[in-house]
């Protein structure tokens, strides 16, 4: 019994720490300074500035198996300076992603999704 209950909790810790085998890497040159005072919100916020000039790209991209891996390309994406606002669905495989092009490109964004570890399949 005592076997079987060591092993169980071995399981449930390794399951724990690998997740779906993603993770959000971060490096020195994509960390922000939070003391920094952007005028711009992201989407979690409810001040998104959105112009007439916002560009929209549609990724479709593989490896996303759940809600993590939705929120691991969400932090990326968002991180990409000039990125108004980013939604990722696993079940479609999809990120979407309205951006001010005087700023990024869809290129910078497919950049960031592939460092999260995620393949892109197409970009439109």
């Amino acid at each position: 019994m005592k076997t079987t209950l060591t092993s169980l909790i071995a399981i449930l810790i390794t399951v724990f720490v690998i997740g779906c085998g993603k993770s959000d890497k971060t490096t020195s040159e994509n960390k922000t300074d939070s003391k920094s005072t952007n005028t711009e919100q992201k989407s979690d916020d409810k001040n998104v500035q959105v112009s007439a000039n916002d560009k929209s790209v549609e990724i479709q991209c593989s490896g996303m198996t759940c809600t993590g891996c939705e929120n691991t390309i969400k932090s990326k994406v968002k991180k990409v300076d000039g990125v108004k606002d980013v939604n990722a669905d696993f079940k479609s495989n999809v990120v979407k992603a309205s951006f001010d092009p005087a700023k990024t490109n869809p290129d910078a964004i497919k950049g960031a999704i592939e460092s999260a570890g995620y393949k892109v399949e197409s970009v439109k």
